[in-house]
Order: C-alpha cells, then structure tokens, then sequence
C-alpha cells in the first residue's frame, strides 16, 4: 500500500512541477507502466521501479534503451543516484532532483522543491505537504534522530565472583538456575552524535531486582561485631535467598551498523545504581507445613554500585552483560565479592 502512495505521489509531484514550466511541457512526459513510473522533464529522465530502485538516464547505453522503449530523441542527461538504507537520492548536476526517505511508518518524497509526508496510522495513512521551508526542518529532525535502547525488559541469571575472578564456594554458593536477574527500565532519553543516526549515547532511569539463592543450607547474618557471616539452619531448607532492589541510572554508547536503530548495535558503557532495600528469605516443611522466615536490613550491603554493561542487540532483542565495580557488601563488613548478571532483553 505505502509504494501505490508513494508512486501517486511522485506522479502527482511530477506533473505540478511541470505545470510550471510552459515552455516546456510540450517536451516533457510521464510514462505510467505496469512495473515503473518514467518521469521526463527536458534533459532528465529518471525511471522509478516497484521494487523501489530508481534510474537516472546518463550513460549510452542506457540512452539507447531509452529511445528503443519510448521513440525519443537522444539528449545528454548526467546525473547520479545515491541509496543508503532507507533514502534514496537523484542528483542531475549539482542538485538533488528526486528524494525518497522510507523510514518505519513514514515516507518522505521530495520532487524539486515541492514535497510531501505519509504517515501510517492506526486510522488510515495521513498526507502532509512540505513546502521548501518545512524540507529544511524534515532534515535537521532527521540528523538529530537515534533511538537507544534502555526502555524495555531484562531477565537473566545472577551470580558473583570473589577477588580473584572466581565463582565463591562455602556458604556463598549459589544455586544455578535459582538466581535471578530482573531490570524494568521504563524511561530513556537519546544523545546523537552523528548526522547517519548510528552512533549515540543512551541514558534513563530503571529498577533492579538481584535475587541471590544460595544452594547450602544456610543463610547470611551479622555477628556480634557487624560484620556478615554464615547463619546455618537444622531444619532441611527448601529455599534460602537474599534480595536487593536498585535503582539504576545507565550511561550506554551504542553503534549501529545501521542507520536509525537498523542492523546490528553495540553498546558499552556503565550503569550506575542506588540501593533502596534488602532482604533475607528462608523457606522450609516442618511435619508437612510450609514454615518460612524473612528479615529485613541493610546486611551491610554498600548503597552505591556501578557495573560495567556490554550489549548486542538486533531489532527488539538484546543481549546483556553487567559486571559491578564494587564490592556487593561494604569494604571490611563482609565477604569480597562483586555482582555478575547475563541475560537478554526485549526493547520497547
């Protein structure tokens, strides 16, 4: 549907232009075919195909192609035709003659220095014409255009390692496939740094969920001098956890292989995090009844974290990996060990 609209709409931007030019409207024509649209005003002559390629007449050859499908006379035309991803450009001479910008649910079709605008919508399509001033404001819209990607859902499995880049054994162990990483990250905002739209930075605002299932029969407390320990159990515990929730603050630069959130992107960066709770939650059977303890606190975990993210994502889906600076309990108030999640996102 949008390649009939913008079809029509060349056709329709075509014969405006040359309604202007009676001296030469006798020698200018526009050939609807079944799978192109030929437009010919004096020396230029541009074919535009349903499959959204488009021609500009310049070389011999193609001149002699031209006159065998049509009868007409030979004229020098020189020009050029530029695509990249999603605009298309006929340049003849020094001048942009034809441009057609295909970007989501919006066509943009420029004929000399009338254009116009179809936007897709849930009720229909919507035309807009853009007059020479407006074109200026399309084209500084566009060169500050880039779409990061924060805004969406993450979940994946969470862990730590020790000092020495180890997974922690003893009571800090934890049960793989228990541990869960969580991150809602409802706001964003997007810095472009290039004119292509494929390279940027991305900032927001998001909550943090790091679930910690320890796989011993054990838990964690604070001894006699406040300082994090093992908190063993005699009963035979079917679940022993520590949560902390966050709120996160990212600072993401990101690069597309395509232009405008197209291809391929990567992202490296930091994400910075305040600490809001924490808790503790053991769960057990006592002669068949569900028992269950849960204690709230600080278990001296530090309140300030920043990790080091890394991203590969296509579309809507992204892979990711955190790794925090700093330690995930206060210096010299408990155990070494610094937070480690991977996982994958869906991106609104």
């Amino acid at each position: 549907m949008k390649k009939i609209y913008v079809t029509g709409l060349i056709v329709l931007l075509a014969a405006t232009v040359f309604a202007q030019q009676p001296d030469t409207l006798k020698k200018d024509t526009t050939v609807v075919k079944s799978d192109s649209v030929t437009v010919k005003a004096g020396d230029k002559v541009v074919i535009i195909y349903d499959d959204g390629t488009t021609k500009v007449i310049g070389e011999k050859e193609d001149v002699q192609k031209y006159q065998e499908a049509t009868g007409q006379v030979e004229k020098k035309v020189w020009g050029e035709v530029y695509n990249d991803y999603d605009k298309t450009e006929v340049k003849i001479g020094e001048k942009p003659f034809l441009q057609v910008i295909d970007n989501d649910d919006t066509v943009v079709v420029r004929l000399g220095k009338k254009g116009v605008k179809v936007i897709d919508t849930p009720d229909g399509s919507r035309v807009t014409i853009i007059r020479d001033e407006d074109w200026q404001k399309e084209r500084a819209k566009r060169k500050k255009r880039f779409h990061g990607n924060w805004r969406g859902i993450e979940f994946g499995m969470n862990s730590y390692l020790d000092e020495d880049h180890r997974f922690p054994g003893g009571y800090l162990s934890i049960w793989d496939g228990k541990a869960w990483n969580l991150n809602l990250n409802p706001f964003q905002f997007s810095f472009n740094f290039t004119r292509n739209g494929r390279l940027g930075m991305v900032t927001g605002i998001g909550l943090r969920f790091n679930n910690y299932v320890f796989a011993n029969n054990n838990n964690i407390m604070k001894d006699s001098t406040g300082v994090i320990v093992e908190k063993p159990y005699e009963q035979n515990l079917k679940k022993s956890k520590l949560t902390a929730t966050y709120l996160t603050i990212p600072a993401i630069f990101e690069f597309h292989t395509g232009r405008y959130n197209k291809g391929f992107r990567i992202g490296l960066g930091v994400v910075g995090s305040l600490k809001c709770k924490s808790s503790t939650k053991v769960k057990w059977y006592d002669e068949g009844d569900k028992k269950k303890e849960k204690s709230k606190g600080d278990f001296n975990i530090s309140p300030l974290d920043y990790a080091l993210t890394a991203r590969l994502g296509v579309g809507h889906v992204e892979m990711y990996a955190n790794y925090s600076m700093i330690p995930l309990f206060k210096k010299g108030q408990g155990p070494e060990v610094y937070p480690l999640a991977v996982g994958l996102g869906v991106k609104f």
